[in-house]
């Protein structure tokens, strides 16, 4: 295993210790590596979503009324925020 040198703002270094004191992970290193694997599963999802919708078939145009509906849902999902 590799040990990385990294240097944290204040905040930041508030932040992991805080992590770390309530319990959820047993050193400030331990959480780096889960929020480094988290993010490396969350790119391999993005980029197999992205390999799906291009072996899916040739794009289709959507009718005006399907961007309308679209952009409502949006809307909608950010009021909710």
């Amino acid at each position: 295993m590799t040990t990385i040198p990294i240097q944290l703002s204040d905040e930041l270094q508030q932040f992991v210790e805080a992590k770390v004191t309530q319990g959820h992970f047993s050193s400030a290193s331990e959480y780096i590596v889960a929020l480094l694997d988290a993010a490396k599963h969350k790119r391999s999802d993005l980029e197999a979503a992205l390999i799906e919708g291009l072996e899916s078939g040739p794009a289709e145009e959507w009718s005006d009324e399907e961007w309308q509906k679209i952009k409502q849902r949006v809307k909608l999902r950010h009021q909710k925020g």
